[in-house]
């Protein structure tokens, strides 16, 4: 828009200069002055009008001969150079010949050897303009070139700054859900060793306190036994602590075998309750990731402690079954629940256990599945090689 502007400007003046110089020759001055005046205003108009409008040009054309006509002199007929709707060697034509049609038809006063030669200063005269538009039309583009530079440069400064805020906030994203993902291993690895083992004390609490006054030795054994049981917790706590650091090692399915082997027989003789068990399906040798060994002894910690506690469960049966592309634990009882089809989005989320557990084998790709026929079964579906 500044530089329409300057162009009407520049423009206007010119058509001044051209009606000052053309004053002195005009036979018709007011109608003179008052065509150069219509002129300017038909030139700033259509400087400001944001479409070409027909009747625009056909204005300015009328006002432009009118005011070669009247101004008597060569330089009135430079006003046809602001044609811009045509060349400039169609300007340049219909200057020159219009001055040349004027003075030897209409006026008939001037000899054709100074008609020619003031034709040729007007060729001239018009190319000097030419020239001069030029030169401003080039450092017009080169001006809107050094501003679309400019335009790219803050452009791409912005999206660089963007690009680096977004970046910081992806990174600062990524180390809160680290931070996020190790607090929930904690939590996790602490209630599986931690949570069952306390529960167990409190049963052996409970069962020594019936004891006391009929068996009061056996009550005394039970004591010390769960006195041994909240003295491992504590242990627990600390190694859940550190088992962080061995995320990445791995175990054998035998060594998952034993695990489960003792939590089995120490669940059993804390309660007396009757435990089956089924590991035969699956080889000893298998390479499990170490966090599955975890994870895995603690779905059975909080099958075994939910069947006795919440379903009066009195006998259980622990499948334990895979191969080189996934491990399934299976634990069911006969125990009675209230968890069907119904409720069951409900009790997964009331229960802190069931939840953790469920998250963590879909964040490995594996599944959960719970069913209540004839008693509570919990099993879960881990796919080897995909753990944490």
């Amino acid at each position: 828009m500044v530089i329409i502007m300057v162009h009407a400007i520049s423009e206007i003046i010119i058509i001044v200069l051209l009606a000052i110089l053309g004053l002195f020759h005009s036979k018709a001055p007011v109608f003179f002055i008052m065509t150069a005046a219509a002129l300017v205003i038909l030139i700033a108009y259509r400087s400001v009008c944001e479409e070409k409008e027909k009747s625009i040009m056909i204005a300015a054309s009328v006002f432009m001969a009118v005011f070669a006509i009247l101004s008597g002199s060569f330089s009135g007929f430079l006003v046809f150079f602001f044609l811009k709707d045509v060349k400039v060697s169609t300007r340049v034509c219909i200057g020159t010949l219009s001055f040349i049609f004027v003075q030897l038809v209409i006026y008939q006063n001037m000899p054709i050897a100074m008609c020619m030669l003031l034709t040729i200063f007007l060729v001239f005269a018009f190319l000097f303009l030419g020239f001069l538009y030029s030169i401003m039309e080039q450092t017009e583009k080169r001006q809107i070139k050094e501003n679309e530079r400019v335009l790219a440069s803050n452009i791409s400064e912005m999206h660089e700054r963007r690009l680096n805020k977004q970046l910081l906030r992806q990174k600062y994203l990524d180390e809160r859900n680290a931070r996020l993902l190790e607090r929930e291993n904690i939590s996790r690895n602490i209630h599986n060793s931690v949570g069952h083992s306390i529960t167990a004390a409190i049963m052996t609490l409970d069962a020594a306190d019936m004891l006391y006054d009929i068996k009061p030795e056996e009550a005394r054994k039970k004591m010390q036994d769960a006195n041994d049981r909240i003295r491992d917790s504590l242990a627990s706590i600390r190694r859940a602590v550190r088992v962080l650091d061995d995320d990445n090692a791995e175990l054998t399915a035998g060594e998952l075998k034993s695990q489960l082997d003792m939590i089995i027989t120490e669940f059993g003789m804390d309660t007396g309750i009757e435990i089956h068990q089924n590991d035969r399906e699956m080889a000893d040798d298998i390479k499990l990731p170490h966090d599955y060994v975890v994870f895995l002894t603690g779905v059975l910690q909080e099958a075994l402690t939910n069947g006795v506690k919440h379903g009066d469960a009195s006998e259980f049966m622990v499948t334990l079954s895979g191969d080189s592309a996934h491990v399934k634990l299976a634990v069911s009882d006969n125990g009675y629940s209230d968890f069907s089809d119904f409720n069951c989005k409900q009790k997964i989320e009331n229960g802190f256990g069931l939840k953790k557990m469920i998250a963590y084998a879909e964040k490995c790709g594996g599944k959960t599945k719970l069913e209540n026929q004839n008693g509570f079964k919990l099993m879960v579906e881990l796919p080897v090689g995909f753990g944490e």
